[in-house]
């Protein structure tokens, strides 16, 4: 017979309260921010739309049904303690420190990038193109090997990136009939 104790395996939901409890406060707060924002989307009364039809009506539901889901997280997380968040400076050195939050973070700062310096102030198939491009080489491209031996990886991030500008830009122009920058 052997001494080990059976490994008991958390219950669904009851893995990880704390991160249950802080994602849920920022899915209510952004949540939120997109009902209040769709409710103050014109509803073009003048031009005698149809209530249903209105341009918020569509992310103002979203966001309501987002609200419910995050309220029901949040509740949830509270019930199993995950209110009690106790955080250090070393736990923060620590999460700091993971390739996994540098990547969000260069994720974040590059999407950013690309909505506020570079849609509407070049062409947008252009930007799209730089952005695509850079995203790709950014994350695939080995900077510690030499180039002759990554050369595929730029030539295919190259083509998906006028690939991925075209058929948007098309998409958006000759479908949606959206007018791009």
């Amino acid at each position: 017979m052997s001494d080990a104790q059976p490994r008991q395996t958390p219950r669904p939901g009851l893995a990880m309260p704390k991160a249950d409890f802080v994602t849920g406060v920022f899915l209510l707060a952004f949540s939120i921010t997109i009902v209040v924002l769709s409710v103050q989307m014109p509803r073009l009364e003048h031009r005698g739309i149809n209530p249903y039809t209105v341009p918020g009506i569509v992310p103002g539901l979203l966001g309501v049904a987002l609200t419910i889901m995050s309220v029901s997280l949040v509740l949830r997380s509270v019930r199993h303690g995950g209110y009690r968040v106790a955080f250090s400076v070393d736990q923060a050195a620590g999460i700091a420190r993971k390739p996994v939050v540098w990547r969000a973070l260069v994720t974040a700062v590059f999407c950013l990038f690309y909505a506020l310096a570079l849609v509407g102030r070049i062409w947008y198939p252009a930007a799209t193109f730089l952005f695509v491009l850079g995203f790709i080489v950014l994350f695939e491209y080995r900077f510690d090997r030499p180039f002759r031996t990554q050369w595929g990886t730029v030539l295919f991030a190259t083509v998906e990136a006028l690939l991925t500008a075209a058929v948007v830009s098309a998409v958006f122009r000759y479908l949606f009939l959206v007018r791009l920058p």
